[in-house]
């Protein structure tokens, strides 16, 4: 919870010229002209002038106060900022974050002018990010970092599963290819940031095999080959292993597949009249998912309503 500061300059110029005045008859009852003319009043409004520059100034902080404390943060007095960060960057376990909070801790070391807004967010970001897998958006966000400066593979899902003797850390990418290199990867990220005595296991998705054929009614004004293009579309979307699922973040591990739910991605299409079958090619209703799905074939027919 952050600390609430308090509001110093709470006074304006009118409170310290109202107050004065009040307190004239408690000094003498010869002093009677307020008006703005007397020199006597014209003295009081300087010194409420004064008291309210005054403690506008104490109620601000400091420009270097913030620099300090990103200092403090980054666990350094600005002077070694440099080697710290060339230390780090030679770890490849180091901690990214504050690789990022050095950084920016350089450029204003180096006379590189950064605004306090820009000091908060940077000193923020850092005390938000990751870095001890503890709870299991620990392990996500660890597990996607790991591979965030790769080019080409990259973790885009991470899913876990808490175990007594384990934590089981499955990685998804769009590179099948890359899995192994990945697993590695993910796995020597991982180790030293997990408390000791945790069990890490990182491994690839296992993947089903699914076929699907589809015939449709499409709507008697609607374009065949583009509600066919349209149902495709989000049928692959919807099976997706990354962005799939009802919650578009990735089909959920090892759910079962159901003729039902495909039935109804057809039905809520633009320009379906109505699904005629849906088939799996397996004479069932579902099919037993092991971890994801791998559409491997996906065949749609659609057919035109003649009306009545």
């Amino acid at each position: 919870m952050p600390i609430q500061l308090p509001d110093l300059a709470g006074k304006t110029y009118e409170d310290f010229v109202d107050e004065l005045l009040a307190s004239i008859p408690n000094y003498t009852d010869r002093w009677t002209n307020y008006n703005p003319s007397d020199p006597g009043i014209t003295v009081l409004e300087l010194l409420s002038w004064i008291a309210e520059m005054t403690l506008y100034r104490i109620d601000r902080m400091p420009e270097e106060s913030y620099i300090n404390f990103l200092r403090l943060v980054a666990g350094t007095s600005g002077a070694e900022v440099g080697d710290i960060l060339q230390d780090l960057e030679n770890k490849p376990d180091s901690d990214r974050a504050r690789i990022k909070l050095l950084k920016f801790l350089k450029e204003i070391e180096g006379g590189n002018k950064k605004s306090i807004p820009e000091i908060k967010a940077q000193v923020q970001g850092f005390l938000d990010s990751h870095y001890r897998a503890i709870t299991k958006d620990d392990f996500r966000a660890l597990s996607m970092e790991a591979t965030e400066d790769e080019e080409e593979a990259k973790v885009k899902r991470v899913i876990v599963f808490e175990h007594p003797d384990k934590v089981e850390i499955i990685i998804v990418s769009g590179s099948r290819d890359k899995y192994d290199e990945l697993v590695k990867k993910v796995a020597g990220y991982l180790h030293p940031r997990r408390l000791i005595g945790t069990r890490v296991e990182v491994k690839a998705p296992e993947y089903t095999e699914v076929r699907i054929d589809v015939v449709i009614i499409c709507s008697l004004h609607a374009n065949p080959q583009t509600v066919s293009k349209n149902v495709e579309t989000n049928i692959r979307q919807y099976l997706d292993p990354i962005t799939g699922g009802a919650d578009n973040e990735g089909w959920a591990y090892k759910r079962t597949l159901t003729v039902f739910e495909i039935d109804h991605i057809i039905e809520e299409t633009d320009g379906v009249e109505r699904a005629i079958y849906v088939d799996f090619k397996n004479n069932k209703n579902s099919i037993i998912i092991d971890g994801l799905i791998d559409l491997k074939e996906l065949t749609v027919e659609v057919k035109k309503d003649k009306g009545t």
